[in-house]
């Protein structure tokens, strides 16, 4: 027994333990991948510039919805007038000729304020759903043509806007469900996260601008009662 201990057996033990001073063991056949360096923190400059390109984004897209609509009101009158629209080859559009037809037989002003509202929500649900800092002309201001500057937001055109769309024929919404819910999502407590991304440059016009809106709202719910 004494002579096994002075004198192992060769390869004794199979893996024997290294001094922490001795030079680490070959790992080149190791099977394991290597993993990628992690990529570098994203910097305020970073998201300062994506934000901008957000906003910018979204200010392209309402010049061309704004074009869109501009177009689509020349081609109605074409099509008014016994004119027919034609695709890219200056074939005959039939499909689109009897869309331009049946809304043709809406009234202007009708069809306006309906094609408003819908630009107004979706200008809505993509300003919430963003993070790009606000300036005035970013908040979907509920007059036409869209408020540039706090002038432009008269009691009048404000009522115009909100009670128009309720007058088309094929409205499904009641004034009160209306002006409610317009209340809720103009209150100035509701609108605190878009206030706090507003520039400063923009703050007060935002604000005062916000203030406005609610107190036609309200005036309006008062009168309904």
């Amino acid at each position: 027994m004494v002579g096994y201990f002075a004198f192992p057996p060769p390869g004794y033990p199979p893996n024997p333990p290294r001094a922490p001073w001795s030079t680490p063991p070959n790992t080149h056949d190791d099977p394991r991948p290597e993993l990628p360096p992690s990529p570098p923190p994203e910097t305020a400059h970073d998201r300062v510039r994506e934000l901008r390109q957000q906003r910018d984004a979204e200010r392209r897209r309402r010049r061309l919805e704004d074009q869109r609509l501009e177009a689509q009101s020349g081609e109605i009158y074409w099509v008014r007038m016994g004119g027919s629209i034609r695709d890219m080859y200056g074939r005959k559009n039939k499909a689109r000729t009897d869309e331009l037809r049946t809304l043709s037989q809406i009234p202007d002003e009708e069809r306006r304020a309906v094609e408003w509202w819908t630009e107004y929500e979706t200008r809505w649900r993509i300003l919430l759903s963003s993070a790009y800092p606000v300036a005035f002309q970013d908040v979907p201001w509920p007059v036409t043509p869209w408020a540039r500057m706090p002038s432009d937001l008269t009691p009048e055109a404000i009522e115009e806007f909100f009670l128009a769309p309720l007058r088309a024929s094929s409205n499904t919404v009641s004034r009160k469900a209306r002006v409610r819910a317009c209340i809720l999502r103009w209150h100035p407590d509701k609108l605190s996260a878009v206030i706090a991304r507003t520039e400063e440059k923009h703050l007060d016009d935002v604000r005062s601008g916000i203030n406005a809106v609610f107190r036609v709202l309200k005036s309006i719910k008062d009168l309904d009662h």
